[in-house]
């Protein structure tokens, strides 16, 4: 009677923890809780087969099945994003270059090299974490894509709508799926809002989880601001002068791993389509367009827990061109410094791409030329209180792009960043910046500094 009785105890604890009430409020009974003596237990008839205890047992493990079968039925997607609303207002028409004409050009020796020179920087008066510059405005030569085209006008603006979905598929493996849309003025009676898959990944962490390994369109491994790209990560609201070669998502593969004791070792390497440079900037590839790949790797120390300082390097065939006979190749280093509430980073970069030679390219197809003498940036984040900080950056970019023999840009740029934070809980992020843009080197003072601002709603 006794083994009757504990499986019946049992069965009322099974039962117990099933009910929407245990699930919802207490715990179920424990079996030691139970009066099993308050039990009536009906014996079976002497002809009705199976015994209590078998019956019993029957039951608990349908009961179990059920359980089971729910647990499967959990949904493993966990669904998030974030929502960034801006203002921003700039000092002149919202562009960041001018055209070098005569009579008095600033370099006028590239006048019988190029069929147009420009001056400046075309990303500089940035307004948003995706590094989106108030206008574009309309060199002649090209037809560009001009998302948010300001003409000057001060404005409101919602940045970005962020969805992220993340999904355990195995124990040990996560896919991710990112998706940003972006709400422009339309014309002509399109919309004109706008999308991109920002990252679709899975990251597989094999053995003891010290290891990632990555496949599909994915952070890049060069440097470490693409650590804090999107705009609930990132201190500020913009991104620095040389984020546009580092935060790309390439397609491709990557691992990332941390050796030592108190992994004061970080490993990583990719193999991609094209460079880690962003999709907006002339260096980018979605699908590849020739058969080499690029590879990139990182190397980073961190003897102690508030120190770390990096490697990084990038090599592979030019973005766009339909041949690898010529290389696009990147050089970083970085530094990161954790003092209690102050963060200070540091990051250095140069680069070179050979852009067209003798071959013939397509329209589509053109590579472009850099030549990325130094840029660089030094950025102090401090939380004054925990819901209060401050920024401060200092920035440089040294750079010629060009594209055959048509057209030369040759930015000589610096800029100074002071920004505010606020923090009015875990999902509610209040910023504002000021971007002073400068040049230097020959080239001519443009106005296009920038107020902007951002409200991140994370969900």
């Amino acid at each position: 009677m006794s083994a009757r009785r504990s499986l019946v105890a049992r069965l009322v604890v099974v039962l117990a923890s099933l009910s929407p009430r245990a699930q919802g409020g207490a715990p179920p009974p424990s079996e030691d809780q139970l009066d099993v003596a308050d039990v009536d237990v009906v014996e079976p008839d002497d002809g009705a087969g199976d015994s209590v205890e078998q019956r019993l047992a029957d039951l608990e493990q349908r009961l179990a099945d059920t359980q089971e079968v729910a647990a499967r039925k959990r949904p493993i997607v966990t669904v998030g994003g974030y929502v960034d609303f801006g203002f921003f207002a700039t000092s002149g028409d919202g562009t960041g270059w001018i055209q070098d004409l005569g009579p008095n050009r600033a370099f006028p020796a590239e006048a019988g090299k190029y069929s147009w020179v420009f001056l400046g920087d075309l990303l500089a008066p940035a307004i948003n974490s995706r590094g989106e510059p108030a206008d574009l405005g309309n060199p002649p030569g090209v037809t560009r894509f001009n998302p948010i085209a300001s003409g000057g006008a001060p404005s409101f603006i919602v940045n970005e709508v962020n969805l992220t979905l993340n999904a355990a598929v195995a124990n040990n493996a996560l896919a991710t799926a990112s998706l940003d849309f972006m709400p422009r003025s339309g014309t002509n009676f399109s919309l004109g809002d706008v999308y991109e898959v920002d990252l679709a990944q899975l990251e597989w962490m094999p053995g003891s989880r010290r290891t990632s390994i990555f496949v599909g369109k994915m952070e890049s491994v060069i440097g470490l601001e693409y650590r804090s790209r999107k705009a609930p990560n990132r201190f500020g609201v913009t991104p620095s002068l040389i984020a546009r070669y580092t935060t790309g998502t390439p397609l491709g593969v990557k691992f990332r791993s941390k050796l030592g004791d108190g992994d004061w070792l970080i490993v990583a390497g990719a193999l991609t389509n094209g460079s880690s440079t962003i999709e907006q900037f002339h260096f980018y590839d979605e699908i590849d367009s020739n058969a080499g790949k690029t590879v990139s790797g990182r190397v980073a120390v961190a003897p102690a827990r508030f120190f770390e300082i990096g490697l990084s390097g990038e090599y592979g065939a030019q973005d766009h061109a339909l041949d690898s006979a010529n290389p696009l190749w990147f050089v970083d280093a970085d530094l990161q410094l954790h003092l209690g509430s102050l963060e200070v980073k540091a990051e250095w970069i140069t680069g070179r791409g050979t852009g067209e030679t003798l071959a013939v390219y397509v329209p589509d197809h053109r590579p472009y030329g850099l030549r990325l003498n130094k840029g660089g940036y030094v950025e102090a984040d401090w939380m004054v209180t925990p819901k209060f900080g401050v920024l401060g950056r200092g920035e440089l970019r040294d750079a010629r792009v060009w594209l055959g023999d048509e057209r030369l840009y040759i930015t000589k740029s610096w800029r100074a960043v002071g920004g505010l934070r606020f923090v009015a809980n875990e999902h509610i992020i209040v910023k504002a910046e000021y971007l002073h843009n400068g040049e230097y080197g020959g080239v001519p003072q443009i106005r296009d500094e920038v107020f902007t601002s951002s409200l991140v709603l994370a969900f």
